[in-house]
């Protein structure tokens, strides 16, 4: 069987590929720059091609057996491309980067772009899986800078507790999607063992590394206003900041069994993330 990847050099998609490969089914991963092959580990297949250009994307899809698809903003325009490259490659399965966000009430303002793409797969006809996602735990790569420079971690979210996920199990169940069967039009909802504060990550992140690291508590509107003084749109920070509000509120420290309950073994806790990952922070 052959997939094709999309988002394969990402956090996600970086850990699929290789599971995919280590079970051995065939990889074909879209870049957009060929130079970013050198990412990807060997043996992989490589396709050059564009989210915007479903041209592109249909011969990327060619002979596939299904799709991991994620972007990095979720435009409603490119998913039309994917469904429309779907159906001329003559491919129906599609596993779906989503979130968590998609299904909370009242929607988060970034909860309600991402479901709008989703709609767009709904729509489609094809066999979908919806991949929902709670906070990556690879999410803390983002306080590298602050840790190295500052020694201190600036957060707008505690004392608000989020079911983060090592993207090693998301992929684990994007792989178990995408190679059996059964799971079209299921959405799964993917968090770690534990709802934890920043401010526990921060404490576990400071035990592994064997340093201290300070934990700076803000206001969401603080956050805001020090992301736009640093060159955030202001669009992209207030929707940071109804997410941070969200967060800070706990309505996203869910915790459900669906990783366990599909494969058999618990996700990972976030110790064992900062522990696999603790390079990237010296």
């Amino acid at each position: 069987m052959i997939y094709l990847i999309i988002g394969a050099t990402g956090n996600v998609g970086g850990e699929l590929v290789p599971q995919l490969l280590e079970q051995g089914h065939e990889v074909r991963a879209l870049v957009r720059d060929a130079s970013r092959a050198a990412r990807l580990p060997a043996g992989t297949g490589i396709a050059v091609g564009d989210l915007d250009d479903a041209e592109s994307l249909t011969a990327a899809a060619r002979g596939v057996d299904g799709v991991f698809y994620m972007q990095l903003a979720p435009l409603p325009a490119q998913a039309e491309y994917m469904v429309q490259a779907a159906k001329a490659a003559g491919i129906s399965k599609i596993v779906l980067l989503s979130s968590l966000g998609t299904v909370l009430q009242p929607l988060p303002m970034i909860g309600a772009r991402i479901a709008a793409r989703d709609e767009v797969f709904r729509q489609s006809g094809l066999d979908v899986t919806y991949l929902r996602a709670n906070g990556l735990m690879s999410n803390a790569l983002g306080w590298v800078p602050s840790i190295r420079d500052e020694g201190r971690v600036l957060d707008a979210t505690d004392p608000g507790r989020l079911g983060v996920v090592d993207p090693y199990d998301i992929a684990r169940i994007g792989a178990l999607a995408l190679t059996q069967d059964g799971h079209a039009g299921h959405g799964y909802i993917l968090n770690g063992p534990q709802a934890l504060t920043a401010r526990e990550q921060v404490e576990t992140l400071a035990e592994v590394l064997g340093r201290p690291i300070e934990f700076v508590p803000v206001t969401p509107e603080e956050f805001a206003r020090h992301s736009v003084e640093h060159g955030t749109p202001a669009e992209m920070a207030g929707a940071v900041q109804n997410l941070n509000e969200l967060f800070r509120a706990g309505r996203a420290g869910v915790l459900a069994d669906d990783i366990t309950n599909l494969t058999g073994v618990a996700p990972r806790t976030f110790r064992e993330w900062a522990e696999h990952h603790a390079d990237a922070f010296k």
